[in-house]
């Protein structure tokens, strides 16, 4: 891909391998894509001539290409794609090499870009790894017999986000036409720029949230002055109706007090001439009676509205608290994948998983690679099941077999989904991390559950 690529660094010269210590220094040579010759490709025969039968094109007998018989140009993209920082190291440590202190990320890459492009120890031990870690997408590869079943392969890879292992089986395959590794190698390339392109679409959606936490933060303020002025009215309220519920009640004893007085003036000669009186007596008690009755229903009601804007107030904070805390990981996040790709590895990606295995039901599969990433940098295993959507539902037991910790967010997946992980975790005793939504900020405060 670049010269330094063939260049081997004086950082990195503790492999066992001879030529892996010290490679010579290559000329630089245009890019080429395999066999420079393109005569008897099928596919640059014009459309309009005939073939010799109209069927759909058979593909040869499956073999497999060495790394180190691949063309230089494949090797830069394969390292990079294909494995990880952290595996880098690892066959640098089976290879004898030395973890020098100053030797960068990129010192690494470049010393496996060209320790590879010869039948050497390290290349040989690289192709091994790969193969056995692209075990399945090999096999699956070698189902296929058409052309039409090899594009439809490659789009259900892109589709699902595993290109790296089909990326490896297709340039690999020996009997893969020139046009098809061209598609596969661009479509690779771009996904690289899109990733930077991905990381500025953040940052503008961290930068609205900042303009926005403002906006939200002078709306609560209005809205916790209003509610005092509407509990401070209605506390008037609610005193002015004790004070008449009290008058109400002092009112029912005075009348009491004159029923039994008129009890005992039944007895006398002028019961006949204090009946008229006892009737309005009866009338205003009874007249009271109801204005005690609507004014507890006034307090009642008064009382129910004041709980409801305490509830909301209480919803508007616990909402501010969640969106700034969303932004707090968001900048630290975006941080971590801003930094120069030079610098040395970051250590506080989070509490260190030590090799759990974290299944996530349901979600988005568009964040499923930011949840890998993030699970990967913890020293974790990621994988993931949709719940049932389009992945199988029997599979969903598999999966959570294999599982030491069960992350599912409650606003995208089914409700069998989450009943099935439910049982099973605690029939089995696993944790189960429930989720509020699905986001980086609420998958990383899982992760911290977990390791917790």
């Amino acid at each position: 891909m670049c010269e330094s690529h063939y260049t081997m660094p004086k950082r990195l010269q503790g492999f066992k391998d001879d030529t892996f210590q010290s490679l010579p220094p290559v000329s630089r040579k245009k890019f080429s894509m395999g066999n420079n010759s393109l005569i008897g490709d099928a596919s640059l025969l014009p459309a309009v001539l005939p073939g010799p039968q109209d069927v759909t094109p058979q593909l040869s007998p499956v073999l497999r290409k060495k790394l180190w018989e691949l063309d230089q140009s494949y090797h830069c993209i394969v390292i990079g794609t294909c494995l990880s920082l952290a595996e880098l190291r690892w066959l640098q440590r089976r290879l004898g090499g030395s973890a020098s202190v100053s030797a960068t990320d990129y010192d690494l890459h470049r010393a496996f870009v060209g320790a590879v492009r010869a039948a050497t120890p390290a290349s040989r031990l690289i192709h091994k790894h790969l193969d056995r870690k692209y075990k399945s997408a090999i096999q699956q590869l070698g189902k296929v017999r058409t052309r039409d079943e090899l594009d439809a392969y490659w789009d259900t890879a892109l589709a699902s986000g595993e290109i790296a292992g089909a990326f490896w089986a297709v340039i690999t395959r020996s009997d893969v036409p020139m046009a098809m590794l061209d598609r596969v190698y661009g479509e690779v390339h771009m996904l690289s720029h899109l990733s930077g392109a991905s990381v500025r679409v953040d940052l503008h959606e961290l930068n609205r949230l900042r303009r926005h936490c403002p906006a939200l933060e002078a709306q609560l303020a209005d809205a916790r002055m209003t509610a005092r002025r509407r509990l401070a009215e209605q506390q008037e309220t609610i005193d002015a109706l004790h004070e008449r519920l009290t008058q109400s009640l002092e009112t029912e004893r005075q009348l009491q007090a004159a029923e039994a007085r008129l009890a005992m003036l039944e007895e006398q000669s002028l019961a006949t001439q204090l009946t008229a009186e006892v009737e309005n007596l009866t009338a205003r008690l009874d007249a009271e009676h109801a204005r005690a009755e609507a004014a507890e229903i006034t307090i009642e009601s008064w009382k129910q509205q004041a709980s409801r804007s305490i509830d909301q107030n209480q919803w508007l904070a616990r909402q501010l608290a969640e969106m700034r805390h969303e932004r707090d990981m968001l900048e630290v996040t975006l941080e971590r994948l801003l930094s120069p790709p030079c610098a040395e590895v970051s250590t506080d990606a989070g509490p260190d998983l030590v090799g759990r295995c974290v299944l996530f039901v349901g979600g988005r599969q568009g964040q499923c690679t930011y949840f890998r990433e993030l699970v990967e940098r913890r020293n974790g295993r990621f994988i993931h099941h949709d719940g049932g959507r389009k992945d199988a539902r029997a599979r969903l037991w598999d999966v959570m077999q294999q599982a030491d910790a069960i992350l599912c967010p409650l606003d995208c997946v089914s409700h069998d989904a989450v009943h099935r992980i439910k049982r099973f975790c605690q029939r089995n005793t696993k944790p189960l991390v429930l989720l509020s939504r699905t986001s980086l900020a609420a998958f990383n405060r899982g992760l911290n559950a977990v390791v917790s």
